[in-house]
């Protein structure tokens, strides 16, 4: 797995359980069943630039190498 950090749009680190808590919460806002989510979470962490797109969205952040300065993943 490769290893990331959260930043919020103004340059903030974020913790991955607010991203976590942030990302599930609107899951279940939206109806989605709890397998489709957990599977879109698992993805994005491991770099599937869809699922990182959707969770990015969803939980207004950007998802970065943990060894990246300011640089953000492609």
């Amino acid at each position: 797995m490769r290893q990331v950090r959260f930043v919020q749009k103004d340059g903030r680190t974020v913790d991955v359980e607010i991203v976590r808590q942030r990302f599930f919460g609107a899951a279940i806002a939206g109806n989605v069943h709890p397998d489709r989510a957990s599977r879109i979470w698992n993805n994005a962490i491991f770099g599937r630039p869809l699922s990182r797109r959707l969770v990015e969205e969803k939980c207004e952040i950007e998802i970065v190498a943990a060894d990246a300065g300011f640089g953000f993943l492609e």
